[in-house]
């Protein structure tokens, strides 16, 4: 059997430097920005934040084999999702799904999307946590992101919930 082309593995603390220069963004793009901000500024410290051990947060990482680029990151913690007045029911967030800009729009040698690689990655990992948490899986999304709608629909989260601010969208898996 053959090595995939790429290569996933949960983020380290040496990996800080890595994730300051990562580079996702059209900076045109406010909210594209907004997420390389994200990722250089404050999820390295989000991921290793002691208090956030209950959240059980992961970040991972997304590396071509060959020539060791990072391809993209995903973050993803458990969490409440509530909507309405008074419901409420455990979820999973992820915190950030985000192809470098080299790879956006890329194919592997295989066919596959270099998104759909990175978003299976953080599914599957979401779906491989003790205690078991991928019931409901949720994301924000800018409504004018249609290439990350696009890539949450592909992957499950089909359903929409209320607004968290006007212009992001709540993307949810369906209830199983």
């Amino acid at each position: 059997m053959s090595q995939s082309e790429w290569l996933v593995r949960v983020a380290r603390k040496k990996d800080r430097a890595l994730l300051m220069r990562f580079s996702c963004a059209d900076i045109a793009v406010p909210w594209e920005a907004e997420v390389e901000a994200y990722v250089r500024q404050s999820l390295f410290d989000w991921a290793f934040d002691t208090f956030a051990k209950e959240n059980d947060p992961r970040l991972l990482l997304v590396f071509h084999r060959k020539s060791g680029d990072l391809v993209g990151v995903a973050a993803h913690e458990r969490t409440t999702l509530r909507y309405g007045k008074q419901r409420a029911f455990a979820a999973t967030k992820l915190e950030v799904v985000a192809l470098s800009r080299t790879w956006q729009g890329a194919r592997f040698k295989t066919g596959e999307r270099t998104s759909d690689v990175l978003m299976s990655a953080v599914m599957s990992d979401v779906a491989g946590r003790v205690p078991p948490r991928d019931a409901r899986v949720f994301a924000v999304v800018h409504e004018e992101n249609a290439r990350s709608i696009a890539v949450c629909r592909r992957h499950g989260l089909v359903e929409e919930l209320s607004q968290v601010h006007v212009s992001y969208r709540r993307l949810v898996t369906v209830h199983r």
